[in-house]
């Protein structure tokens, strides 16, 4: 019996790059999906707005809890839906304006400083000693 060694061959790669016209229509597809992601969870939150309401009225404690945790996963999941929305359609773009803090001199001048005596590195409490009983 001869085994044969047949040598590696190298996979087509597709190309890195796509043209303008591809990515703009797979960013509008993105943007569709995203939108029908967002309407779905506005329905399910306004469903589960009512439940609550009548869980409430019912005094279901148990079903009410977890009614409530449903409708923070809810509302998390639409914030972060609008985000990507934001940033596939560009519009998260947004410019920050850093403003830096001064402190006030004046203020500064007037407050004494409190001068802290330490004790040994070991004191952790920095406790004065006591006397011996």
């Amino acid at each position: 019996m001869t085994i044969g060694v047949v040598p590696p061959t190298l996979a087509q790669t597709p190309p890195a790059q796509v043209n303008v016209a591809e990515q703009q229509n797979r960013d509008v597809e993105k943007i569709k999906i995203l939108n029908a992601e967002l309407t779905e969870q506005k329905q399910l939150l306004a469903d589960s707005q009512k439940t609550r309401a009548v869980q409430m009225a019912a005094n279901e404690t148990d079903a009410l809890a977890k009614t409530e945790h449903r409708l923070e996963e809810l509302n998390a999941n639409i914030k972060q839906l609008q985000q990507e929305i934001a940033l596939a359609d560009g519009s998260a773009n947004k410019t920050v304006v850093v403003t830096p803090v001064t402190p006030s001199v004046a203020n500064a001048a007037t407050t004494p400083q409190k001068t802290a005596t330490t004790g040994p590195w070991w004191d952790l409490y920095n406790k004065p000693p006591q006397a011996a009983q």
